[in-house]
């Protein structure tokens, strides 16, 4: 039987074994080296499915900076959640605080101003409109105010000109980034984006604190 190393039980080729034997055992130990090799990154991944105990090594240090990252639970890897940002059907995200769960885009369409709350039953969907209300008439809206037409019509509004609505709904504009004018304030329209609830998110933690 062919002795092997102590920690990475790499094979130990002898003089009597056949060629193909001992090529196939140096393959062997090729393979075993690179998968213990370190990983070297910038920043941790935000796409993909990585298991649990995965190490990343930093390839920038500095002081204040951490060794790397360690993923403590095994999952998908998305960004993270940013506001008013268009998203397409099939787009990941990540909560800004962990939940342990990631989401997928099921509307094309831009998310809101405030995050959302997420679902964290299999399956949940949520609007990414936190914080929107119907439109109303003779009402001074704020900037950053988002509204609803009395008719939905799949969109949100930003309030980007402070000032007082009209006495009649107006005429929603509806290409995205559009402005409506509303008496003294002034709406940008953006389509809805929606969310499911896809699966467990990995968690990466720094590790090695330079100080």
């Amino acid at each position: 039987m062919a002795k092997t190393t102590t920690k990475l039980s790499l094979i130990k080729p002898e003089y009597s074994d056949e060629i193909e034997h001992t090529i196939s055992a140096l393959a062997e130990n090729f393979q075993k080296l690179d998968d213990d090799s370190k990983t070297y990154v910038n920043t941790p991944p935000t796409s993909g499915v990585w298991p649990s105990k995965l190490i990343l090594h930093a390839n920038q240090l500095s002081i204040g900076g951490y060794l790397g990252w360690v993923n403590i639970r095994a999952g998908t890897a998305a960004p993270i959640w940013e506001r008013l940002k268009s998203y397409s059907n099939g787009s990941h995200i990540v909560p800004k605080k962990d939940n342990g769960h990631y989401y997928t885009c099921i509307q094309t369409g831009y998310s809101g101003l405030t995050e959302p709350i997420f679902p964290v039953s299999n399956g949940g969907e949520v609007q990414d409109t936190r914080g929107a209300n119907q439109w109303n008439s003779n009402h001074y809206y704020n900037v950053d105010d988002i509204v609803f037409p009395l008719l939905d019509n799949g969109r949100f509004y930003v309030c980007i000109q402070a000032g007082e609505s009209g006495d009649v709904e107006p005429n929603w504009i509806t290409v995205d980034g559009a402005t409506t004018y509303d008496k003294n304030a002034v709406w940008a329209s953006y389509r809805i984006a929606r969310w499911k609830e896809s699966g467990t998110a990995v968690h990466f933690r720094p590790f090695g604190k330079i100080e």
